[in-house]
C-alpha cells in the first residue's frame, strides 16, 4: 500500500492545498475536521468477539452533511470515501442510484418469494458488502422511497454500516408536500436526528459558480477542434482532474450509459441523447445524477431530422427545468440548429432558452 493510499482526511486536504487545487477556506477545514475524527473513531472501534467477525460491532452512525450548491460537500465526502477506503469496503454513490439499486434487490428479492418481508435480507446483503457508504446529493422525489428509509438505513445503522449523507437542505426542509411524508419524517427524526451528527458547511463561496464564470463561454460554434478543446479544458476545470466513471442508468429497461462521468459532470454526445429513442423519463433520471452537462457536437438539423429536433427540445427543457448547468458545442449557434421542418417555429422557445442558460443568472441558480 502507498504512503498516498493512508493518508487521513485531513492530510488529503492539505494536500490538496498545497497543490493548489483547492483554496483555503475555513468552513471546509472545519468539516474535515469533523470527518477526520470520525475516520479516526472507526479505525480505533473495536469488533466484538469470534461471531462478530464479520459484522464490526456498532460503528459510528455517521454525518448528514448540508449546505448551498457548489460549497465543498462532495470534495469533502470525496476525501473521506479515498481516506477511510484502505481500512474498510466503502461504497461512494450517488443517493439516487443507490435506491435504484435497492428497489431492483427489493423487487428481485420478492419475486423468490412474494410473501417474505424482504427488508431483512437485503440489510444484510448490504451490510456485508460495504462497511462505509457514502451517499451524495440525497434528496427524496418518490414515496416509494419515502416509505423505506427509515428501516433501510436503520437497519443498515444497527448492522453497523457507517452512513454520510451530503445534500443541499436540512433533514427536516425536504420532501416538502410529498405524499405520506410522515414516513419520511420519521426516518429523519429517529435515524437522522437521533443517531446522526448533523452538520451544515457554511462557506461563503460557491466554487462550482467560480468554475463556470472561469470558462471562456458555455456555448461553443462552429464545431472543430478549438472547440473540442474547450470542452476538454471545461471537463478538467469542473471535475478537478477526478477519474471518470461510467454510469448505467435503468429505465422503463432501457440503459442510459453515460461513459464520462465525475463529480456531478457528465460529458455526452447529441447523437448518444437525441439520436437513440430516448424521452423525458431518460432525461429525468439524467438531471438527478448531475449538476453540469457537457454537450459535444449539436449539429444543424435538417427538416428531416424532425424527431431528432423533437428530442432535443424535450432534453433542454428537462435541463432547464431542473436548472443544470450546461456547456455546449455545436454547428451552428442556436438559431441554426433547427432553422427549419416540422415544429422549427416552436423550436423558437428552445433557442430562447439555450440563450438563457449561458446567463450569469441561470449559471448562479441552484439545481432544482
Amino acid at each position: 500500500m502507498t504512503q498516498s493510499a493512508i493518508l487521513s482526511p485531513l492530510a488529503r486536504y492539505e494536500q490538496l492545498l498545497a497543490s493548489a487545487k483547492l483554496s483555503p477556506d475555513e468552513a471546509q477545514r472545519a468539516l474535515i475536521l469533523r470527518l477526520e475524527k470520525l475516520y479516526q473513531t472507526l479505525l480505533d472501534a473495536p469488533t466484538k468477539g469470534i461471531k462478530r467477525l464479520l459484522k464490526p460491532a456498532r460503528a459510528p452512525a455517521g454525518l448528514y452533511i448540508y449546505g448551498e450548491v457548489g460549497r465543498g460537500k462532495t470534495m469533502a465526502m470525496d476525501v473521506f470515501a479515498a481516506a477511510i477506503s484502505p481500512h474498510f469496503s466503502t461504497r461512494r454513490v450517488h443517493f439516487h442510484a443507490f435506491m435504484l439499486d435497492v428497489h431492483k434487490r427489493l423487487h428481485a428479492f420478492r419475486s423468490l418469494n412474494v410473501r417474505a418481508d424482504s427488508m431483512p435480507q437485503l440489510i444484510d446483503e448490504l451490510a456485508a458488502e460495504q462497511r462505509i457508504l457514502c451517499l451524495d446529493e440525497f434528496q427524496v422525489h418518490d414515496v416509494a422511497d419515502a416509505a423505506i428509509l427509515s428501516r433501510l438505513f436503520g437497519g443498515l445503522l444497527e448492522a453497523g454500516v457507517c452512513v454520510i449523507f451530503t445534500s443541499n437542505r436540512k433533514p427536516h426542509d425536504l420532501y416538502q408536500g410529498g405524499l405520506q411524508r410522515e414516513l419520511f419524517l420519521k426516518f429523519v427524526d429517529e435515524v437522522i436526528v437521533a443517531r446522526m451528527e448533523i452538520v451544515s458547511l457554511q462557506s461563503p463561496h460557491d466554487y462550482r459558480l467560480q468554475q463556470l464564470q472561469a470558462l471562456q463561454k458555455t456555448f461553443y460554434y462552429p464545431r472543430n477542434l478549438e472547440s473540442d478543446e474547450a470542452l476538454l479544458t471545461s471537463w478538467q476545470a469542473l471535475t478537478g482532474g477526478a477519474p471518470s466513471q461510467a454510469l448505467n442508468i435503468e429505465v422503463q429497461g432501457r440503459i442510459l450509459r453515460i461513459d464520462k462521468h465525475a463529480q456531478g459532470v457528465a460529458w455526452l454526445t447529441f447523437p448518444e441523447l437525441c439520436m437513440r429513442p430516448l424521452g423525458a423519463s431518460d432525461y429525468l433520471e439524467l438531471t438527478r445524477m448531475i449538476h453540469t452537462l457537457i454537450l459535444q457536437g449539436i449539429p444543424a438539423l435538417t427538416p428531416e431530422q424532425r424527431n431528432e429536433a423533437k428530442r432535443f427540445v424535450t432534453l433542454i427543457d428537462t435541463l432547464y427545468d431542473h436548472r443544470i448547468k450546461c456547456i455546449f458545442s455545436a454547428e451552428t449557434p442556436p438559431e441554426g440548429i433547427y432553422a427549419k421542418g416540422d415544429g422549427s417555429f416552436e423550436f423558437a422557445r428552445t433557442v430562447s432558452r439555450l440563450t438563457e442558460m449561458q446567463s450569469a443568472n441561470y449559471l448562479a441558480g441552484g439545481k432544482l
